[in-house]
């Protein structure tokens, strides 16, 4: 038995397995394996996040996997921890995990059948493989994870996910300095890490580690370099390659988690596109972990994580052909926040859907809790505006909210929003209690009619669930960068004081609103650091040095009825 093998409790165990790409780069990959001299299907994963970890801090170990019938390879990506090559996130995740299913497939230990699973970046991974069709690959399992490396992971609405970049790029950071026996750069991952989750919003992106240090990360800094939704990024985009996707997928995702809505988005277009077998299963976790605490909140018992099990259920019906399990089980089956329970359902969107319209009201002076701001489902009439200032030096803080990648590091999970609810520069408008219950599942968009003094600057939205006690829980958020409020693709400033309709994209969800309770809209500028505080200078991302004050104006009336688009299940 070679040196790097062992067996414990009948899993044969190789580590560092040399597989070589088509490029000639070699990667390396443990394996684990039944001891059994029968051929088994194979599980891929395969990270950038070392593959001793194995993402067991939301998976089952390998060996566990392997303990049902299968071989495990965990291969780390190129250019990471034990692989050769350079790294730079999805460049090469195509190619090299198309070979890497094909080497699997040849081995004498496999019976030529193979499925992948991994969350995050291992999640488009998988499909970026799959869409070059690879005969090996039988059925994919990706979870929580984008649609590409622009719109909904690394910008927002056009803002960018300050702190989902801040988090990952310390993640990644401490492997790409170490390689490059970089003990400078160490030494700034640790402070880096140590800052994380108190990103000071007076320090510049220029000096925001990682951010523009192209020694240490010099995918950051194109990242940065290009805010547009342009042709750099096609690379990347799954969008595109969907249509080319022929195996059955289980979708994985967490209601808070960062990559939700582009989870369900690309779940529901292989749905309605694929011929083949595609699932979804929601939970109400976000990025890590997926346990029942989440944030503020115990969801209880049955929101324990139970992936490991559908997975097994799938893998089985895929792989081995064994449906009794997985056709048990709903082919969409979603955890539902407020009521705390699992619902099944034949498929996404949902049936009976209505889109409510909820209206801003007030007097004048919807600022903080102390307000009159309120919302209802009556058009407004000749209400006067309501007014707050932007102050970017000093931006409304992120309570929660749907940030990666871990929730002591970023703002992530249901919290309390009462704490900046009592700022003027928080507009709160609350419906009256609710005498039913209303059942939202969907994607829930703001329609802002709204006036800066600056030439660029953000509007903030965040739906909250408030409790009888006065608790208020955030459920869902968005923004929108004025620059791009016609098209994420291409820059449009606004003139000064000139009245513009802003459409805010909030997010999806799956949420009870009970009766006694209220829900509540939260209207801003600011939300840091979940997105980077716009410097309302109309410069260039990262030429923030210069921050201008502005004056922000939101009208609800006749002419301008904003208002917020709930989508209603009407069951």
């Amino acid at each position: 038995m070679p040196k790097n093998t062992f067996d414990a409790s009948g899993i044969i165990v190789e580590n560092d397995i040399g597989i070589t790409m088509r490029d000639g780069i070699t990667l390396r990959a443990n394996l684990f394996k039944p001891k059994t001299p029968k051929q088994t299907p194979t599980l891929l994963l395969r990270i950038p996040y070392n593959k001793e970890a194995a993402q067991t801090y939301v998976y089952a170990h390998p060996a566990w996997y392997a303990s049902h019938g299968y071989s495990v390879v965990v291969q780390d990506s190129r250019g990471r921890y034990a692989s050769d090559g350079e790294f730079y996130p999805l460049r090469h995740d195509g190619e090299d995990g198309y070979d890497t299913i094909q080497w699997c497939a040849s081995q004498a230990w496999c019976n030529g059948d193979v499925g992948s699973y991994g969350f995050s970046i291992p999640g488009i991974n998988q499909l970026l493989a799959a869409h070059l069709t690879p005969p090996a690959l039988k059925t994919a399992i990706p979870a929580f994870y984008p649609s590409g490396m622009h719109d909904g992971f690394l910008y927002v609405g056009g803002a960018l996910s300050f702190a989902t970049l801040a988090q990952w790029a310390t993640i990644i950071a401490a492997d790409a300095t170490s390689r490059k026996k970089d003990h400078n750069a160490l030494s700034q991952v640790i402070k880096a890490d140590q800052a994380s989750g108190n990103w000071h919003p007076g320090t510049p992106l220029a000096k925001t580690p990682f951010f523009y240090e192209p020694d240490s990360l010099p995918f950051i800094a194109d990242y940065l370099s290009h805010p547009s939704h342009g042709s750099f990024w096609e690379e990347w985009d799954l969008k595109p390659r969907l249509e080319n996707i022929k195996i059955p997928c289980l979708h994985i995702g967490g209601w808070y988690d960062t990559f939700i809505s582009k989870t369900i988005d690309n779940y529901e277009f292989l749905s309605t596109s694929s011929q083949e077998e595609q699932r979804l299963l929601i939970g109400p976790w976000y990025h890590i972990p997926w346990t029942q605490q989440v944030g503020s909140i115990d969801f209880g018992w049955e929101a324990r994580n139970i992936v490991d099990d559908y997975q097994i259920a799938w893998l089985n019906a895929q792989l081995k052909g064994d449906r009794k399990e997985l056709d048990a089980l709903p082919l969409v089956q979603l955890f539902v926040t407020g009521k705390n329970e699992w619902r099944s359902y034949n498929n996404w969107p949902l049936p009976g859907i209505s889109e409510d319209l909820w209206y801003l009201h007030s007097g004048g002076r919807a600022n903080s809790l102390s307000g009159d701001g309120y919302i209802s489902q009556e058009i407004p009439q000749n209400e006067q505006a309501d007014f707050f200032i932007y102050n970017p030096e000093t931006p409304v803080e992120s309570l929660g909210g749907h940030s990666c990648c871990m929730p002591d590091r970023a703002p992530m999970g249901p919290q309390d929003q009462r704490p900046v609810e009592c700022r003027n520069d928080v507009l709160v408008y609350t419906s009256h209690t609710l005498e039913t219950s209303l059942f939202i599942a969907g994607k829930v968009i703001a329609i802002l009619y709204a006036a800066s003094s600056a030439v660029d600057t953000d509007f903030t939205v965040k739906l909250c669930d408030v409790w009888p006690d006065g608790t208020a829980i955030n459920i869902t958020e968005g923004i929108i960068r004025a620059r791009y409020r016609e098209s994420l693709k291409s820059e449009s400033f606004i003139k000064p004081n000139q009245i513009y309709k802003f459409t805010v994209s909030a997010g999806t969800v799956c949420h009870c609103f009970e009766p006694g309770h209220s829900i509540r809209v939260e209207i801003s500028s600011s939300n840091f650091p979940q997105y980077d505080r716009n410097p309302n200078n109309g410069q260039a991302l990262g030429n923030d040095s210069k921050m201008i004050i502005a004056n922000q104006t939101i009208f609800h009336n006749t002419a301008n009825p904003s208002h917020i688009v709930l989508p209603v299940v009407n069951d």
